[in-house]
């Protein structure tokens, strides 16, 4: 007798069963897959039904269990992958289809192959899954679900430059696990999410409640933390800002007749506007590069100065030492510094592995940004007294980079243009990725854009002010100066390693079960 499938059949019983009719139609499972895949997309910004990712998760890993061979598997996680990424990133289709100068059966075809790039690692998770289940436990799958997840995340969050968009965590702005942010960052509560799927199977299929115990009080204790939240940080001082949304459509931006046009606008706003302590101006908002434009404004910078005005703008830079163009930010008038742009967005401003997919770019037509990465451990600009960590557009979705220049910053600063994204949903959960940062940090968020959503971010990761999309407009609000850090920020990482050993201490306890007398 096969010990393991009689156990298989007592433990798992009607319920695993069920799942192996689907396997036996692993076409039908596949699609059943991506729609869950796809409707787990309204999890996130600016739906923020979260349930429906952690539903979707766990029916996952009930396809995963019952896969009946690691092609199966595989098959199920691209799957879901496919749903997700396809509703979830399709945005980036508006970029490629309307600024590419491509036709649209390409700009189809380049958008599915980013959607399936980031898939494959889905793929790659189910087949890790199922290579290890046999090997392990029931006990230890939650574990093994919640650390393959993980790593596969990382992976596509790392690679390349990586890709850490939709990762799992960032559904949680409106639950209790909000308040969790400042203790572990976002990788803490993505673990934390995935767990909760990992607990649900495995007390629906696996009748193993120990994590599901384990889970309800993490929710608890992050529920009470909503009520009784500890200042990890206290308030200083008040800043005023002004942010400058210059609303210039992205097929006129790099027009060199609306150069100039542009840049009065910016100054006539900055002036408008001097009595504010800061003046943010966009990405790029300057379209000269920085060298030309510099004697220019000198007049400018130094009227802004004597009024202790801090200008701070986008603009590229290019630098004749090292023979390179970098995406930067410059503080002019009452400050001073200048910061390149370190994580660069692949197949937007730079082609990973250049030498197989730049002549493909060329033969589509495709015009590849020439911007270079910009050094590590750069200093943060100087605002007057203020010192302002910036990123520039993509940056704010590395929390480990973004981490890396708070301790030495009172402000954090994301200056983007979205406006290649059009009408999309992508601009908004670009949104709430500075939300997530700025609650991690316990630091207010500056967030200014050409097209919107330009905002004030306070240090719980809440909108104080904000400027609808595709209009012209300032928005003039008050930030707090801080002192102390978060445990984020102090301790990193530290709570997702505590929490993984707890989920593999508890996979190694042997399980606890009444047996049957006969």
């Amino acid at each position: 007798m096969n010990t393991n499938a009689t156990l298989t059949t007592d433990v798992l019983g009607w319920r695993l069963r069920l799942l192996h009719s689907f396997t036996n139609r692993p076409f039908l499972q596949s699609i059943v897959l991506l729609l869950l895949g796809a409707t787990s997309t309204l999890s996130f910004a600016p739906f923020y039904i979260w349930p429906i990712y952690i539903i979707a998760t766990a029916y996952l890993m009930l396809a995963w269990q019952a896969a009946k061979s690691s092609k199966q598997a595989s098959a199920f996680g691209f799957s879901f992958a496919l749903g997700l990424f396809g509703s979830g990133i399709s945005w980036v289709y508006v970029s490629i289809a309307n600024f590419g100068q491509v036709g649209l059966p390409i700009a189809i075809l380049i958008t599915f192959g980013l959607i399936a790039a980031a898939s494959i690692y889905w793929a790659l998770a189910g087949l890790m899954y199922f290579k290890l289940r046999a090997r392990l436990s029931f006990a230890f799958r939650a574990p093994l679900f919640v650390l393959t997840i993980l790593l596969f995340e990382w992976l596509r969050s790392t690679l390349f430059t990586g890709f850490p968009w939709l990762l799992p965590g960032y559904i949680v702005e409106k639950s209790w696990l909000f308040e969790l942010l400042p203790i572990g960052g976002i990788w803490f509560v993505s673990a934390l999410i995935v767990m909760t799927s990992a607990a649900i199977t495995t007390a629906l299929i696996f009748k193993e409640f120990r994590y599901l115990a384990v889970t309800g009080l993490i929710w608890g204790a992050a529920g009470l933390l909503n009520y009784m939240a500890p200042s990890y940080v206290h308030e200083t001082g008040t800043k005023q800002v002004t942010l400058v949304q210059g609303n210039v459509s992205q097929d006129q931006k790099w027009l060199p007749e609306n150069a100039a046009p542009t840049l009065t606008y910016y100054q006539q706003a900055t002036i408008e506007n001097i009595s504010s302590d800061i003046v943010i101006w966009p990405e790029t908002a300057i379209t000269y590069e920085l060298h030309q434009v510099q004697p220019y404004l000198k007049p400018f910078s130094e009227d802004v100065a004597q009024q202790n005005t801090t200008v701070i703008t986008g603009v590229p830079i290019w630098d004749s030492k090292r023979n390179s163009y970098f995406n930067g930010v410059w503080a002019t008038g009452n400050g001073f510094g200048m910061y390149e742009k370190q994580k660069l967005v692949p197949f937007g401003e730079y082609v990973p592995l250049e030498e197989w997919f730049g002549p493909i770019f060329d033969l589509f037509g495709m015009p590849m940004s020439q911007f270079r990465k910009g050094p590590s451990n750069q200093p943060t600009l100087q605002a007057g007294e203020l010192s302002v960590a910036p990123f520039i557009c993509y940056e704010v979705v590395y929390p480990d980079l973004v981490r890396s220049m708070i301790r030495d910053s009172d402000v954090l600063l994301t200056i983007s243009n979205d406006g290649w994204f059009g009408h999309s949903i992508g601009p908004l959960q670009h949104l709430q990725i500075a939300q997530f940062r700025a609650k991690e940090a316990g630091r207010y968020m500056i967030r200014a854009t050409n097209t919107g959503v330009s905002a004030i971010i306070d240090t719980n990761g809440h909108i104080k002010s904000e400027l609808p999309q595709f209009v012209r407009a300032t928005l003039t609000g008050e930030i707090a100066t801080v002192s102390g850090n978060t445990p984020y920020v102090m301790n990193g990482n530290l709570a997702l390693w505590l929490l993984l050993a707890l989920l593999t201490g508890l996979g190694v306890l042997p399980s606890f079960k009444l047996s049957r007398r006969t």
